[in-house]
């Protein structure tokens, strides 16, 4: 007998790729964020350290309890409020960045509308606003450039039905950093034409700052028509919370986001609250650490670039993973399922982020591991040449 259940939504592809494939390459290169803080990869004394602070008995009954959901509730946004240096009324608790995407979409948007997404891009900033019935526009980020966000290049694809500019910053797939000046153009592109400017920043943790002397800030600290989302999967080492938040330029803009929690997961786990507000407290030290195993391994892979004529990259500005340039006219999915099968070692294409030709890899990795699956890329290169 026929289904006659037919899907109507469009499956992405990123991650169920992801989610699907082996976990058990001997040089895994895939990943974006740091390993689990209570399950340290290596015997460094703060990586210890860190787990030890995680240590001990949970109280199941209060992550249990719905009489202490409102002031777990409103502990994780007082948290939040104090590390972006803005009033509580402007964070709203959502369930990890990739929520935070639907959740301010949906909020903000109406069939018909028209988005500027940035590409290439993580897979659901420009997916999700197709699923609402938006008309998404594309603002080419290219690798000639530095993959810089050109305010010129906006400013031509902006018109009166123009309701949102979605970034990532730190860009996703490269790390490059958006710097608060080049924001400031775009903010005030936008706000000429009565549009809001979002941006995923959960890489943007891994150099968080709100000095306002900086060179990178959180877009709702540089205008009111700016909205920040993040959380602690990526820097802080927590994905198993999905503890993430939005943090909007102005708090007229929260209220309208809020409302959309009732659509969408109604109340936040107790668990995730108040395990993500200890996160956060203690994101200072966690930061630092995130930090010293960035720059190690991104030092590890310049000085192979360096040797290595076939390939290039813009370096990243933070972060664990990098865009690589892959020789001309050498396809990156066919590129990763060699360097895979011939040699254990796995890296993502970068089609899965509009970036043909380019793979994302990890260096947020053990140094003898990572040097390695260097080695193997460079060994496919010769076998594929």
């Amino acid at each position: 007998m026929p289904s006659v259940v037919k899907a109507a939504l469009r499956a992405l592809e990123y991650l169920p790729w992801a989610k699907s494939i082996e976990r058990d390459a001997r040089y895994d290169l895939t990943g974006s964020g740091m390993s689990d803080t209570v399950a340290p990869w290596s015997d460094d004394d703060e990586a210890k350290a860190l787990a030890d602070t995680w240590a001990g008995t949970l109280e199941i009954s209060e992550l249990c309890r719905r009489d202490v959901r409102r002031r777990a509730r409103e502990e994780f946004i007082e948290v939040v409020a104090a590390r972006y240096g803005v009033e509580p009324a402007r964070v709203t608790p959502t369930l990890g960045s990739s929520l935070a995407i639907t959740h301010v979409l949906m909020a903000l948007l109406r069939p018909g509308d028209q988005v500027v997404v940035e590409r290439p891009t993580y897979e659901p900033l420009h997916r999700v606003p197709e699923m609402l019935g938006a008309s998404v526009s594309r603002l080419e980020r290219d690798a000639a450039d530095g993959w810089a966000v050109r305010p010129d290049r906006l400013a031509r694809l902006l018109t009166s039905r123009t309701r949102a500019v979605i970034l990532s910053n730190l860009h996703n797939p490269s790390g490059v950093g958006t710097s608060r000046e080049t924001l400031l153009e775009v903010t005030e592109l936008a706000a000429r034409v009565g549009a809001v400017v979002l941006v995923d920043e959960v890489y943007l943790d891994y150099c968080f700052s709100t000095d306002a002397a900086g060179s990178l800030l959180p877009a709702c600290l540089v205008a009111p028509n700016c909205i920040s989302w993040s959380s602690t999967t990526k820097c802080f080492g927590f994905p198993a919370l999905r503890a993430g938040w939005i943090v909007t330029g102005v708090p007229e803009a929260a209220r309208a986001i809020r409302a959309a929690t009732d659509y969408l997961h109604v109340d936040e786990p107790v668990s995730t609250l108040l395990l993500g507000a200890r996160v956060l407290r203690q994101a200072d030290r966690l930061t630092a650490w995130a930090e010293r195993i960035g720059d190690a391994g991104r030092e590890v892979v310049q000085r192979w670039i360096t040797g290595e004529p076939r390939v290039s990259w813009v370096p990243p500005r933070a972060g664990l993973s990098g865009c690589i340039r892959l020789p001309d006219l050498m396809q990156d999915v066919p590129f990763a399922q060699h360097l895979r099968e011939r040699y254990d070692t796995q890296v993502v294409p970068g089609s899965f982020f509009e970036a043909p030709g380019f793979v994302r890899l990890s260096f947020g990795v053990d140094p003898a591991i990572l040097e390695q699956g260097l080695a193997n890329v460079s060994a496919a290169l010769d076998d594929l040449a």
